[in-house]
Order: C-alpha cells, then structure tokens, then sequence
C-alpha cells in the first residue's frame, strides 16, 4: 500500500513537503505554484457517503451506503487537521457522497469553522438539494465556493445529451447569483459525452459572467460505478484539443502548473461579451509573477483575493506591476469589441483537465506529488491512493474524546466501547449501487 502523500510538517514553512516531492520527481519549473504559493491544492472533507444520485462513474465504494454520516466533532476536528497541515488559505472541498444530505445546520457550522482558521470552504454537490434558502444560509455561514458536478454520468432521467443539460445548469446558476460564492462546474470526461466538449465549454464560455472555474475530471477505473477503464482516445492531450476547440482561441496549458503534469492541467479564458482571449501567453510574465508571490507571506496570500493580492505584488515590486499593466493592455485590445458591446465588464474563467488514475494503476510518483488530499482519521491522503483503499479508511475505528472519557466511534456501527467491529452485513436491494446493483437486478432476472 502506498502511504499518504502530505505528512505533518512542523517547520515554519508547511509548503516544504510538497515542494521536496514535486522536486524529486522532476516536477518542479518556473511555472510551478504547488510548493511554493501553496501547501496544498485542496483538500476534501468527506461529511457523507451518502448520495441520492448513481452515477455510471463513482469513486465511492460499493459499500459507501452502510456507512453512518461522520459525527460533527470529528468533521470539526478533521479541520483542524487541514489547517494544522496546510495552514491559512487553504481550500476545503465539502464533499461525500453529497454533503447536502447533511442538515443545513452541519453545513453552517463546518463553513463557520472553515472561515474561522482562515481557509477557504467549497460545498461539492450535484446541486438537487441545494436549494436558494439552502444556499443563502451558507453564504451567511462563510462559504466560498459551490462546486456544482452536472453531466451524463449521473443518467438524470430526461437528459439524453449534455447539452439538454444545460437549462438544469442555468437553474443551478441562477440559485446563486448574488450570493458573493464562486460557482464552478465539475464534468466527468467519458465516451458518452467527450464528442461533447467543445459545446460544454461554449455553453460555458457564454456564461462566464457568472462561472469561475469548471473542471473536465476524466473517466478512472475506481469505485463501484458500472463503467471501468476509459476509451484510449481520451487523454490529456485529446481533451485539452476540445477544450480549446470550444474555447476559439488558442490556449496555453503549460504557462501554469498545479502538481503533477500527469494529474492536472490548467488554463485559464478572460471574455468579454463575445471576444475571447488568453491571460497566459506571456510565459516569462506568468514565471515572475509566481516567483514574486512566492516571497509574500502565506497568511497574507491566503487572506486577499487575487486582484488585492497583484496589486499588493505591483506596490512591492514597481517594474514587475508596469510589466503586468502593459500585458493587460494587451488583453484589453484584444477584448475590445467585445468591451464595446458588453458594457465594459472582464470575466474570467479557470479551466482545469484532472486525470484521476486507476485503483489498479497508482503511480508512486503522482502520489507522493500530489495537490488533490483527502483527510482521515490517520490524516491527509492522495485523492487516488484513498480511492483505492476506500473502505479501510472510511470504517477504520475513530477514537473519540467525549466529556465521560474516551469512546470509539465507526461507520459501520456508531459509538462503541472498544475499536472492534461485527462482521459487514450484506446491503438490501433497494441500498445497493453501482455495479452490485446491476450484479443483483441481473441474478434476479428470470
């Protein structure tokens, strides 16, 4: 078994094991952010591994429903645990499952604390529950960021391609304009859907006033879901032409890197009415950017957004900032008849292609380089690795403290007096997902 990519680090400076590994594995340039403006990418916070959709695609196990919602306190203290690791400004994912069959009270409360350390909280959720009161509640409570996962995958009844999908994500967006949350768009890359890319990210691009970031998460051999290893024609590089296909332009992926090359690739799209153009083509600009952020202090890069932040880099370092506002310029003259049409108004858009791996296919290089966490009760783990291993992190026994003393506390049965556990009993029918679903609807069959 590999072991977690992310070990607790006591020295002054919590980006130092990111860095040391990407080092190591020849990841490290110029363009390089992981390990040097930021500890960690993001981080997930499993709060449920219950979800009300079944997806053909799913990193949760096959036995995800019997396990219990983990208890507030330990979630509370599972934040502590990112933040002791990765300090201020880091990214929370409120995940599961879907994290909104949690009660709205569970989800304030783990926004609360979210923002009281100092880091960021994003709710992950394929937005059925989310709901605008549901929503306006977390806005109030802190949260940052909704990150909304909507494609074919999940075989919503009614949708035939991606582009019927599309009102669906308009409803979504439309729940919460004005809240002040980023919304992003989660896609699942697969051979249902990769002829589509190109109209996803128009529709996208046309919408960029009110979507911030959209990632293309491609197809893994893991979890219980009924679709296994992915078409060999979808790659990094076949999904990156598509992207750019729908984007009109040309498009840098490799003026900024985020981790690993093999795990993700990053670009990013300003618009303005219907021009497009590019923010990284300047890749020595982009290169002195990073280096210059990389001097600030984490707890002041991790408590500005990133307009404040470049405008703070341009007051410590005049030519750097004259250098910035020409290249901007640039990007103002490109975008100039879209500017006269819409009003005046810049949006831009991050674009990022994640290429999970097979459970069967974990490469220790990826791991130990990896910008993508997900915390246990042993602490943070490769997103890949703990998919792999699922089940003996979500049941491993949790020791609790409690006012009475010390108890224990698992998925499968709820508190306990000692750390054992009975012996898994099989799921019903009607709980079962997944390729066990499928297993038993066709024993089942005449």
């Amino acid at each position: 078994m590999l072991s977690p990519a992310g070990e607790i680090f006591t020295g002054t400076d919590q980006r130092a094991p990111l860095r040391d590994a990407l080092i190591r594995h020849g990841q490290m340039s110029a363009a390089q952010t992981a390990g040097r403006l930021l500890p960690m990418a993001c981080v997930s916070l499993e709060i449920t591994q219950r979800c009300n959709l079944d997806c053909s695609l799913c990193y949760l196990s096959s036995r995800a429903e019997a396990a219990r919602d983990v208890p507030l306190p330990i979630l509370l203290d599972r934040i502590g645990m990112i933040h002791s690791h990765y300090g201020p400004g880091t990214s929370i994912q409120i995940s599961g499952g879907d994290p909104t069959l949690r009660s709205v009270g569970d989800l304030e409360a783990l926004c609360r604390h979210i923002k009281s350390l100092g880091m960021r909280s994003c709710l992950m959720t394929n937005g059925i529950r989310a709901t605008r009161a549901m929503l306006e509640r977390l806005a109030a409570a802190g949260l940052n960021d909704l990150a909304l996962h909507v494609d074919l995958t999940q075989e919503r009844k009614g949708y035939a391609t991606e582009a019927d999908l599309h009102d669906l994500r308009r409803t979504y967006i439309e729940r919460a304009r004005g809240l002040d949350i980023r919304i992003l768009f989660n896609t699942t890359v697969f051979d249902g859907n990769f002829h589509e890319l190109p109209e996803l990210v128009r529709f996208f691009r046309q919408n960029a006033a009110d979507i911030d970031f959209i990632s293309f998460q491609m197809q893994a051999d893991t979890g219980r879901g009924v679709l296994r290893e992915r078409d060999g024609t979808i790659t990094q590089a076949s999904v990156m032409r598509a992207i750019r296909d729908g984007a009109g332009i040309e498009l840098d992926f490799d003026a900024i890197s985020v981790g690993h090359s093999d795990c993700n690739r990053y670009t990013s799209v300003l618009s303005a009415g219907s021009a497009t153009t590019s923010p990284l083509s300047n890749r020595r600009l982009i290169a002195d950017v990073v280096s210059a952020l990389e001097k600030i202090d984490a707890r002041e890069r991790g408590n500005l957004d990133a307009g404040r932040l470049l405008m703070r880099l341009a007051l410590r370092n005049p030519v750097l900032g004259l250098r910035a506002i020409a290249e901007a310029g640039r990007w103002l003259w490109r975008l100039r008849g879209g500017l006269l049409a819409g009003r005046g108004r810049v949006h831009r858009m991050g674009i990022l292609v994640h290429n999970f791996m097979d459970e069967t296919k974990l490469d220790r290089a990826r791991c130990e380089s990896c910008v993508f966490m997900v915390m246990t009760a042993g602490g943070p783990l490769s997103m890949c690795v703990h998919n792999a291993q699922r089940d003996s992190h979500i049941f491993a026994p949790v020791r609790v403290k409690t006012a009475e003393g010390a108890t224990w506390w698992n998925a499968e049965t709820g508190f306990r007096d000692g750390p054992s556990k009975p012996e898994a009993k099989p799921l019903p029918l009607k709980r079962l997902k997944g390729r066990q679903r499928a297993e038993a609807a066709l024993a089942r069959r005449p």
